[in-house]
């Protein structure tokens, strides 16, 4: 562990709890890691500029290091100031990802332009994920508005109960161009095939001149698995799902609760 040069997080369900607080005892621990010159960074689902408003709001005096956003889709290098972004989805693929889901009737919704949130409808659910985001929401007049562009990333919503049905779905049509995956009990997501967060840490410790040997890791849903494979220790959260504890180096005591 003396060879640890970066720390890195997973956020929901891990760095902070399931009313998405950050203890006060977590937040030392990162600006300790701060004073002895270990660098700190989180990696979410979630797009880098939400990740950088957290890191605000929790009032921490030096800003994250490293900021990995749309799992692994997005890296922000805070000492540079500068995003660097990967394989994002083709319209067409896009288009191809919508249809497919659609006789399901959930609700699909994208980022969009100007911190806008894009849905087929408001729901309970969407309509909790804008105000949670601050983001303000935007209902298609036709579904071909999901596919004017290149997208990072497509998520769904649904039941807990229901996801093992929703994503036996996904599974039995996968293509090439994209990828089906859990990032939540109730939210799958789809992405690109060549990005997740193990691929996302590499292309950072290639830009901060580390080796992800150097590199301790934190997750707690599959997700996280690729990070916590690639990176020199892995630990999984004591809350985690079953695959992610079998694929990590260490599971913690406590739950991120």
């Amino acid at each position: 562990m003396k060879n640890i040069r970066l720390v890195i997080a997973d956020v929901d369900g891990t760095m902070v709890n399931d009313h998405r607080q950050l203890s006060a005892f977590t937040k030392k621990i990162i600006e300790e890691l701060h004073e002895h010159g270990i660098l700190f960074g989180v990696s979410s689902g979630r797009d880098y500029v939400q990740l950088l408003a957290d890191n605000h709001y929790w009032g921490f005096i030096h800003p994250f290091d490293l900021t990995v956003g749309m799992n692994g889709g997005q890296i922000w290098l805070s000492k540079e100031k500068k995003l660097y972004e990967y394989n994002k989805l083709e319209p067409e693929t896009v288009k191809e990802i919508i249809m497919m889901m659609e006789p399901l009737d959930l609700n699909p919704f994208v980022y969009g332009p100007n911190h806008t949130m894009i849905c087929k409808r408001i729901d309970e659910a969407t309509q909790a994920s804008g105000e949670r985001n601050d983001m303000k929401l935007h209902v298609v007049n036709d579904l071909s508005e999901f596919w004017q562009r290149a997208i990072p990333k497509i998520m769904y919503r649904t039941k807990a109960d229901e996801m093992d049905n929703v994503y036996r779905w996904a599974s039995e049509h996968l293509s090439k161009k994209y990828q089906a995956f859990k990032t939540q009990t109730t939210m799958l997501e789809f992405q690109d095939p060549a990005i997740n967060k193990g691929v996302g840490l590499q292309n950072a410790c290639d830009l901060l001149g580390i080796s992800a040997e150097e590199v301790m890791a934190f997750g707690d849903m599959s997700n996280d698995n690729p990070m916590l494979e690639a990176a020199g220790i892995g630990v999984a959260m004591a809350n985690g799902a079953e695959d992610t504890k079998q694929c990590a180096d260490f599971i913690t005591e406590y739950s991120n609760n």
